[in-house]
């Protein structure tokens, strides 16, 4: 079999090839790399599982290429896409309507091919905020029960956080945690970087070796550091961990990176990448079909996706 090629199996038990028709409605990931995506797995799964027409590709598109790409698409018969590195602000260059909150960040991870052009939606700020608050209701539990008093601030219940990364991402989980009265830090190897996503943002930036000159409330690695094959680099060291804190992962792949495994270590809450992938594309699910996505069948086909990457603890 040829580079790339998909194998017969792969045809017949991910993408469902038999029973495409030219009624198939066709979505993607437009992505480079573009084959370590687990998206395909995620949303090709809920899609048998709806009993819904249509079927889910990877398109690996490079980054000086993306403008040619959409506009060619424009002419296929594609309804949606997953927009990730490195496109998620170059795509907003051809499209003619946008919701808000991409607006706000600056950044898409969802395309709909509409009649009159292609919108732009965001899913990655709200699933992490979700996440988040999940996370943060569970900890605060397990403190009640426990007859602890969780250190936390008002409203959401972060006072501070730290965001590691500079991309679409970042931006997204910056802007979500700023949305909720939370003081946000950015930092990246590129200070520059960092420094835009702050000014657009509304909120700070450091270098890449200030990052552990105070201690935050929470940790978001929105970097790739820790994602498969790469599972023993961590973007934060151990010794700068504390129990309090709540450390968040946007790596899915593996779900137990480094950096959560030695959080999980130092007593701190976790909120994994796989939590946050399943809830972004359950709600790209939403709106593409207009129904509520099965986001127990998503989580188990991303868990068995990656179990192959996956350590034990």
């Amino acid at each position: 079999m040829a580079p790339g090629q998909i194998g017969w199996r792969q045809m017949r038990d991910l993408y469902r090839y038999d029973s495409i028709t030219p009624a198939t409605r066709i979505y993607g990931v437009v992505a480079d790399p573009v084959a370590h995506s687990l998206s395909p797995v995620v949303h090709n799964a809920a899609l048998d599982a709806a009993g819904i027409d249509a079927v889910y590709l990877p398109f690996r598109v490079p980054e000086e290429q993306i403008d040619e790409f959409l506009e060619q698409a424009a002419d296929w018969p594609l309804s949606g896409l997953s927009v990730t590195i490195p496109h998620k602000e170059a795509v907003l260059k051809r499209v003619f309507r946008q919701e808000d909150l991409v607006t706000a960040i600056g950044a898409a991870n969802t395309l709909s091919f509409e009649p009159a052009g292609v919108a732009a939606s965001n899913t990655d700020a709200t699933a992490a905020i979700e996440s988040l608050r999940a996370a943060l209701k569970e900890q605060e539990a397990e403190g009640i029960a426990a007859g602890e008093a969780v250190r936390r601030g008002d409203g959401f219940g972060l006072k501070t956080a730290l965001v590691l990364g500079a991309g679409g991402a970042a931006r997204a989980v910056a802007f979500g945690l700023k949305q909720q009265g939370v003081d946000v830090t950015v930092s990246s190897r590129t200070l520059e970087r960092s420094k835009r996503i702050a000014t657009e943002v509304g909120c700070k930036s450091v270098d890449w070796s200030a990052r552990y000159r105070v201690p935050y409330d929470c940790v978001v690695n929105a970097t790739p550091v820790g994602m498969h094959p790469n599972v023993d680099e961590t973007p934060y060291a151990k010794e700068h961990l504390r129990s309090y804190m709540v450390i968040f992962d946007t790596v899915y792949n593996p779900e137990n990176t480094l950096f959560v495994k030695e959080a999980r270590a130092a007593g701190c809450q976790i909120v994994t990448g796989v939590d946050m992938f399943v809830r972004q594309a359950a709600i790209q699910f939403r709106i593409w079909h207009g129904a509520d996505a099965p986001e127990q069948v998503m989580r188990d086909a991303l868990k068995r996706a990656t179990a192959s990457a996956r350590e034990p603890d």
